[in-house]
């Protein structure tokens, strides 16, 4: 990484690539890679902007450089090819998301795991990771167009798993594996969890207080394109990112089913730091472990809190909570507790137990990490997260 850092460096002080995150650069290369100029009324300016200023007074590497203004062209390639796809299929704009279910709850809470179980059901379905990262068809060709987009989905696998090998013991990721949907908020630049990853805290503080219903509107968009294409399939969507913005998200998604999946902080933060730091390193190169574990604790009590506020206001009608130990020692009963609930066909059992026992690089026991080394006290974090853990009675053994 530092080989490539410094070679990245000296093309761009060449300038034959940009030496900064710059959004002027990002929109005329999205532009001109995807032919298409129109971006609508503009909403990502707003986020573009914040979230390019916090980034600019950050010391990240010439790689960190390279990878945002490249997550950026991406972002905007997607937008673009959103904006025309909708204006040459406008009936698009009629089809409906019918009782969606979000799976939300802290990251590292199960809420893979449930994912992937309730999307056993040939009458419904999760989102594939090809399919969020590249939400626009390529053509009108089904065939060709799924290889086109797989393809670069692989692409680009291929280089983070170069550049980060340690991420598949942590959290696997394939071109068809189910995955959070907070790509689809790429586009507009509002994406919670690059606060998170990415330390910014001038764009954390944009986003807790930017209005977010025109990003789920957006947001609504990409499924709905993706609903056209595959339709009569209820969406299971999975995304922590939505735990810092229910209340935007009930508004664009009335009949939404939520499931809440809890498990106890002191166990869920220092795992998601273990997740974070991997993309510090990419960002920062070398930096301070104990800095990131207050970093993250500090946004997980702020997410909490705004997640119960709206709780608080609408009800419990629209929810329903799922306990991390109980998903795992009993995921069948788990499992048919939601899909009773919210009147979901039942997954069948032999498929779940297939998948149960299937093995995969990132199964339990192969991610190791303490508290410490992130500078966090598991017991200060209990009584930080006492009313949250009180509340829904969660297990702290």
């Amino acid at each position: 990484m530092r080989i490539l850092s410094a070679f990245l460096g000296i093309l761009q002080s060449s300038r034959l690539l940009p030496n900064k995150v710059d959004a002027e650069v990002i929109t005329r290369t999205a532009k001109r890679r995807t032919g298409l100029t129109d971006l609508g009324d503009g909403m990502h300016r707003i986020g573009m902007e914040n979230l390019v200023k916090a980034m600019d007074a950050s010391p990240i590497t010439n790689f960190g450089i390279f990878s945002s203004n490249g997550f950026g062209v991406d972002a905007l390639s997607n937008r673009l090819m959103m904006l025309d796809y909708m204006k040459k299929h406008p009936e698009v704009a009629e089809v409906k998301i019918e009782k969606p279910v979000f799976i939300i709850g802290f990251p590292r809470t199960g809420t893979t795991l449930l994912q992937n179980l309730l999307h056993l059901s040939d009458d419904r379905r999760a989102l594939e990771f090809w399919e969020i990262t590249n939400p626009i068809p390529f053509s009108n060709n089904p065939q060709k167009d799924l290889s086109a987009r797989i393809r670069k989905t692989k692409m680009r696998l291929a280089l983070a798993n170069f550049v980060v090998p340690e991420m598949k013991f942590i959290h696997e990721v394939r071109h068809n594996s189910l995955e959070e949907c907070w790509s689809l908020f790429i586009p507009q630049f509002t994406i919670q969890n690059w606060d998170m990853t990415g330390r910014w805290p001038s764009y954390g503080k944009f986003l807790s207080q930017h209005d977010m219903k025109p990003a789920y509107e957006e947001y609504k968009k990409y499924l709905q394109v993706m609903v056209q294409r595959v339709p009569d399939k209820k969406l299971i969507l999975k995304c922590p990112d939505h735990m810092w913005h229910l209340d935007a998200l009930l508004s664009v998604f009335p009949d939404a089913c939520i499931v809440w999946t809890h498990r106890d902080p002191s166990k869920s933060i220092p795992s998601y730091c273990s997740l974070a730091s991997l993309n510090w390193r990419l960002l920062y190169g070398a930096f301070e472990p104990k800095e990131l574990g207050p970093y993250i604790e500090e946004r997980f009590i702020a997410g909490i809190e705004r997640a119960m506020a709206v709780r608080d206001r609408v009800g419990d009608e629209r929810f329903l909570d799922v306990n991390f130990k109980t998903l795992l020692t009993e995921p069948e009963a788990a499992v048919n507790r939601i899909t009773s609930h919210f009147g979901l066909t039942p997954v069948n059992p032999k498929k779940m137990d297939a998948y149960l026992n299937r093995d995969r690089p990132d199964n339990r026991g192969k991610h190791n990490y303490t508290a410490e080394h992130y500078g966090l006290d598991k017991e200060s974090i209990k009584l930080k997260f006492r009313d949250y853990i009180q509340r829904f009675d969660i297990s702290t053994k």
